[in-house]
């Protein structure tokens, strides 16, 4: 198989501990337990050592993957990665294995000591969810105001330290009233920041997706975008946002498969970062290399990589992985792409440059029907 750029590793996707409404693994019916999982039921600790079970599947997984598929960057994300007692020691041994290592996580159990190690590692990106910095534009992820004020005191801790952060903002009903006031707060962290906002996403997303009137809440930040351009992606980024929320959905090519799988820690690999269904194979059951081999070969990544979305789930679909997209369709640069934190290590600006290149030469093996990119 031709070389990819990330891995979004999942742990545990079914353990967390914030009850967010609006929760996608929630909505899963990709796995069987998922259809069976309450995912608002009480956290649940689990722990990590390389001779556990847990510990030996994480490793089984990333190394299966790392022998076929050598890259750049790793992105370990859960559930709630932190929920995992000894996280911090596979944390670490990526660290010296990847350009850049993504975690993942709604920052409550980052304490202190968690944040100066990550800092200390140089090559770590922190992404953080959130909804708001206010308790009311961030009820559907926090129960409370105490538990919100919880989440936010030790997100700001976190910002305080120096580590290149995305805070990945959910778009809201209740969210996007409170946007400029989240933006003015998090000005000050522009240095190391980038806040990424999208719209919520899921079959159940229209209990709480903002209203059509609020749509021109989004088209006074893009007015105003001088003012908040330290923090936030490209320019072009929120055009396309604000587009895709006027049309009501994507029509525009998404070309993110070409870039990144998601892989489980029970050894699942499926070919989309942002919507878990078909799977590939199983890097733990199955070998390893035959499975990676089937990444951008099979009839299902056609309809991924078509000119215009042909899946429901791909019309409804947005998130900061779309800056790849719009690099392949020339509506960024790549200094604007790799203005990222998960994107900025000279290893993954390599990676993207080879992939588009033999996307647009024709060479690569995810090539669609069509051989050369198409603006939206």
């Amino acid at each position: 198989m031709m070389g990819l750029l990330a891995n979004d590793f999942v742990l545990r996707e079914d353990n967390c501990n914030l009850s967010c409404e609006y929760c996608l693994t929630g909505q899963s019916n990709f796995k069987a337990r998922h259809s069976l999982k309450l995912i608002f039921e009480p956290p649940q600790r689990d722990t990590y050592s390389p001779s556990g079970n847990l510990g030996m599947r994480m490793h089984g997984v990333v190394e299966g993957i790392s022998r076929s598929s050598p890259l750049p960057i790793i992105k370990v994300t859960g559930g709630e990665i932190f929920l995992v007692r000894g996280i911090m020691h596979f944390l670490r041994k990526l660290s010296k294995e990847y350009a850049t290592v993504v975690i993942q996580t709604n920052g409550v159990l980052v304490n202190d000591e968690v944040a100066a190690e990550i800092e200390s590692w140089g090559n770590a990106c922190l992404q953080i969810s959130l909804d708001a910095v206010s308790y009311e534009g961030n009820s559907y992820r926090s129960t409370s105001e105490r538990q919100h004020r919880m989440v936010i005191d030790r997100i700001f801790s976190s910002l305080e330290r120096r580590i290149p952060t995305e805070i990945y903002l959910v778009l809201t009903d209740r969210s996007v009233p409170w946007l400029a006031h989240t933006l003015e707060s998090l000005l000050p962290y522009h240095d190391h920041l980038q806040v990424c906002p999208f719209p919520v996403r899921g079959p159940e997303k229209s209990k709480f997706y903002f209203r059509p009137e609020q749509i021109p809440l989004m088209r006074e930040i893009l007015d105003r975008y001088d003012r908040y351009a330290p923090v936030l992606p490209p320019r072009a980024y929120w055009r396309r946002l604000v587009r895709f929320l006027e049309e009501g959905g994507r029509t525009f090519r998404c070309h993110l498969p070409r870039f990144a799988f998601t892989s489980f820690d029970d050894g699942t690999v499926t070919p989309c970062p942002n919507i878990w269904f078909n799977t590939i194979g199983n890097v733990l059951t199955e070998d390893a290399g035959a499975v990676m081999e089937q990444i951008g070969k099979t009839a299902f990544y056609q309809l991924l990589l078509a000119d215009k979305p042909r899946v429901d789930a791909c019309k409804g679909c947005f998130t900061p992985w779309d800056t790849l997209s719009m690099y392949m369709d020339g509506e960024i640069t790549i200094d604007e792409l790799c203005s990222s934190p998960m994107y900025s290590a000279p290893e993954s600006r390599a990676a993207i440059e080879r992939i588009a290149r033999d996307y647009r030469e024709g060479r690569s093996e995810c090539s669609a029907s069509s051989s050369h990119p198409t603006s939206g």
